[in-house]
């Protein structure tokens, strides 16, 4: 892989006059960070509990960082880094300081998928659906798609996934993994619910606080399930990991989350703890 100028990032920004989740005007400044020498701002909603980036990049700008510049920053483990902004945080064995060489940085990024997500997952869904040949688990936003893999070759549930990252298609096309790519950003769940492919579970682990907009997403998520499918949400829990992030216009609360599943016709689930630094929930189709 070439080396990458990430000083060359441009982002291009808009302003929101409403809140993204509950339409609220009244925003209450709430921090910033620094990156690339760009500014991101953030607002909190009283109305909601919500925290977002005001202005944001635009979804043209997230998009083609996502597709060209994400994960080759996280191979080489140059990404951004905030320490700090999470209550009782600690260091994983997958964290290191120094530059990593690609090669190494990708499989210890599989490795780490697949530590900390694969088995939380997995363990969610059997409580709520049956993992078996006859189901069909899609994952938004997949990255190498370690999770899709192992209820694959566990379970031999038919896994499709959502994904932006050239890197990670070409490596999944190299290593043959039995994943079935069928979109490259959230926002595809349009086009994917005029479909006839119905999913017993839709899974957004650490991605819904990266699109710019949730509900939107959430709502043809919903047209995409099977009568008795669920959603399955992991994002950083805003009262416990307030994970400011030029990657993140969103830090979500318990209560903008529910606000999300109320306005796309689901019910909400809380399965993380109040103190949790991931806020992990199940939204129910009702229909």
């Amino acid at each position: 892989m070439d080396k990458v100028d990430f000083k060359k990032v441009n982002f291009d920004f808009e302003a929101l006059d409403a809140c993204p989740v509950c339409q609220g005007k009244i925003f209450v400044p709430n921090g910033k960070i620094s990156w690339l020498d760009i500014d991101f701002w953030y607002v909190v909603c009283p109305q909601c509990g919500l925290k977002f980036m005001n202005p944001r990049p635009t979804m043209e700008s997230y998009r083609d960082f996502y597709k060209n510049l994400f994960w080759q920053q996280k191979i080489r483990n140059i990404g951004f880094r905030q320490p700090g902004q999470a209550w009782h945080a600690g260091r994983y064995k997958w964290d290191n300081e120094e530059e990593w060489d690609p090669e190494f940085g990708r499989q210890n990024l599989i490795e780490k998928t697949r530590t900390l997500r694969a088995e939380t997952i997995t363990t969610v869904l059997r409580e709520h659906i049956d993992l078996n040949k006859e189901a069909a688990i899609l994952e938004v936003g997949s990255g190498y798609p370690v999770t899709m893999q192992s209820l694959k070759e566990n379970f031999g549930c038919e896994v499709y996934a959502i994904e932006p990252s050239k890197d990670v298609r070409e490596t999944v096309e190299k290593n043959a993994v039995p994943v079935k790519f069928i979109g490259n950003y959230a926002e595809d769940l349009k086009d994917i619910s005029s479909q006839d492919l119905r999913f017993d579970t839709i899974v957004f682990s650490h991605v819904l606080e990266n699109t710019t907009d949730p509900v939107s997403v959430i709502t043809y998520a919903q047209k995409c399930l099977k009568p008795n499918g669920i959603i399955y949400i992991q994002t950083p829990n805003l009262l416990i990991n307030d994970q400011m992030n030029p990657y993140h216009p969103f830090i979500f609360s318990a209560n903008s989350l529910s606000v999300v599943a109320e306005r796309a016709g689901l019910k909400y689930k809380q399965i993380s703890k109040h103190i949790d630094r991931m806020l992990t929930v199940v939204l129910l189709n009702k229909k």
